[in-house]
């Protein structure tokens, strides 16, 4: 019963005291990419290209306030006509304002996908070089880990690495 106590144990151990002998790192890969260069100056572009609609944005929106704001304040002393003509004139603006929105999202996240998936090869491909040079057995996700040591965290490595990859 002992010896099989014993088996057991060492069986159970085995996993533990083969990860003493590796080199692990962690890496916050979102991270990595969302300090990146390349990120930065798209992201930059991307508000740029969109100020015009964002502008318009805002503007539908104060525009949409200040008829809920006429409505409240004066609805009660209007024509049915007036108010009737006030309330189509906001839920046009509403509309309008919604369907801009939901355009820009659209074009923001698709800007998003695109960017990530540009960057996967560049984030896999700086881990690996980084890896490599450090001797690592193993890179994993920081979200994966509840401690690290912040001597094991590569996230900042690999930024400056995806910076240098063209």
């Amino acid at each position: 019963m002992k010896t099989m106590k014993t088996m057991l144990f060492a069986v159970l151990m085995l996993p533990l005291v083969a990860a003493a002998d590796m080199k692990i790192a962690v890496i916050d890969p979102m991270q990595a990419i969302v300090e990146s260069e390349e990120v930065k100056s798209r992201n930059a572009r991307l508000e740029a290209s969109l100020e015009e609609e964002s502008q318009r944005l805002r503007r539908l929106r104060d525009d949409v306030a200040k008829i809920e704001e006429r409505l409240q304040r004066d609805g009660m002393t209007m024509s049915r006509d007036e108010r009737n003509k006030l309330t189509d004139e906001g839920e046009t603006k509403t509309m309008e304002f919604q369907a801009l929105q939901q355009t820009l999202q659209r074009r923001v996240n698709t800007d998003r996908q695109d960017l990530l998936e540009s960057m996967e090869p560049k984030v896999l491909r700086a881990i690996e070089e980084i890896a490599g040079e450090m001797g690592l057995d193993m890179v994993i996700s920081a979200q994966a880990a509840v401690y690290v040591k912040p001597e094991l965290d590569i996230t900042k490595q690999v930024t400056q690495r995806i910076n240098r990859i063209k």
